[in-house]
């Protein structure tokens, strides 16, 4: 399918949608800030928002970790706190999305929609704790070791503090989770009917699947192929159709692409609005210098 077969408007639905869709998760993380900061410095809504928005463009060119490393130094401009303290909140934030990823994934493979894969068994679950717990330790074990270390982890350990009032993590966080998982479905049945391609709930969550494997990977362009290499395999199989490869790359890479160049612009936007245009280019010029290899300064004879 070549691009100009593309219905337009439901293209345009699709990115309105899954902007939607981070604008929810970017709620809840407004509610984990507030709560692990006093009221007198608690950032408005609005700048929270604009700054989830920018990680989230930026994500798609450098890494979820840079998108996230963004927010952090973006947001710290806005209010008194701490880059520990803030990454806390993003780790808090990010329990309620892992979880019902986990949800997810556990589904689709009781339901059999990832054909080949089966439900992890308890030694693979053991596993998985062990290496969180013995992770814990040793980073317990460091933080006494370095006073500065343990002083940043205390500091990370106050953001997470909405976790110690599951109710309130429930209501404030994790619903606006459930709600941009939602508007994220809806966003691919769009993009599915953008391309042509068959529209059913279970096409979406087996494209949203799909997706997920793919942050697994860190390096971005393995990413990108295990995940479009799982959506070749199990898309046709699920959806009992004969989709072809070809289709389903163009969707891919058609959806992917148009919705990293939206990212990028909205993310140049909120840089260009927090340090100005010529301080985005000076930010972008020293970077830029930085790259560069530097010159040997030439060799002065002295005058005899």
């Amino acid at each position: 399918m070549s691009l100009g077969n593309v219905d337009l408007l439901w293209l345009v639905a699709g990115v309105v949608l899954h902007l939607g869709s981070q604008l929810a998760r970017g709620r809840g993380w407004h509610s984990v800030v507030c709560a692990a900061h006093p009221a007198a410095d608690h950032p408005r809504r609005r700048d929270v928002l604009l700054t989830w928005v920018a990680g989230a463009g930026a994500s798609g060119v450098l890494s979820a970790r840079g998108g996230d490393a963004l927010r952090i130094l973006l947001l710290r401009r806005r209010m008194t706190t701490t880059c520990p303290r803030l990454a806390g909140t993003l780790a808090a934030e990010t329990v309620a999305e892992t979880a019902l990823g986990a949800l997810l994934t556990v589904w689709a493979l009781s339901a059999g929609l990832i054909p080949g894969l089966q439900r992890p068994g308890l030694a693979t679950a053991a596993l998985v704790a062990a290496g969180a717990i013995a992770l814990v330790l040793a980073v317990r074990r460091a933080a006494r070791r370095f006073p500065a270390l343990g002083r940043a982890c205390a500091d990370a350990r106050r953001g997470l503090a909405l976790l110690g009032s599951p109710g309130r993590y429930l209501r404030r966080v994790a619903s606006w989770g459930v709600l941009s998982r939602a508007l994220r479905i809806v966003s691919l049945l769009c993009f599915l009917a953008a391309f042509a391609l068959p529209v059913s709930l279970t096409a979406a969550l087996v494209v949203m699947v799909a997706h997920s494997s793919g942050r697994l990977v860190p390096f971005g362009p393995a990413g990108a192929g295990a995940s479009l290499g799982l959506l070749v395999a199990a898309f046709p199989a699920v959806t009992h159709t004969h989709t072809g490869a070809g289709e389903l790359t163009a969707f891919y890479l058609g959806t992917t692409g148009v919705l990293t160049a939206v990212g990028i612009a909205l993310s140049a936007l909120v840089l260009v609005r927090e340090l100005g245009f010529a301080g985005a280019r000076h930010a972008a010029g020293d970077a830029l210098e930085r790259l560069r290899v530097p010159r040997k300064a030439p060799v002065r004879i002295p005058a005899a």
